[in-house]
């Protein structure tokens, strides 16, 4: 199973955020998304590249993405 995750590129490598981006794919990520001007890439991992994805140079924080499913409207209480 993959999970989303947000990645956080630190200041020192925020200009250079392409070359961040393509470490990430060869590390496992499967890139969503490159924010340069905010310095965050979007993506998602396999739990087992998680660590490796979180070693590459330039990455500050790697959080996973929270995600809430809601019953539908008409649904009884649970």
């Amino acid at each position: 199973m993959r999970r989303l995750v947000t990645v956080t590129v630190d200041a020192a490598h925020t200009g250079a955020i392409d070359a961040v981006a393509r470490r990430l794919r060869d590390a496992g990520l499967d890139v969503d998304g490159v924010l340069g001007s905010i310095g965050v890439i979007t993506g998602s991992v396999a739990a087992s590249e998680l660590p490796a994805v979180k070693a590459v140079v330039g990455v500050a924080a790697v959080e996973e993405q929270t995600s809430f499913e809601l019953p539908p409207p008409d649904a009884g209480v649970q």
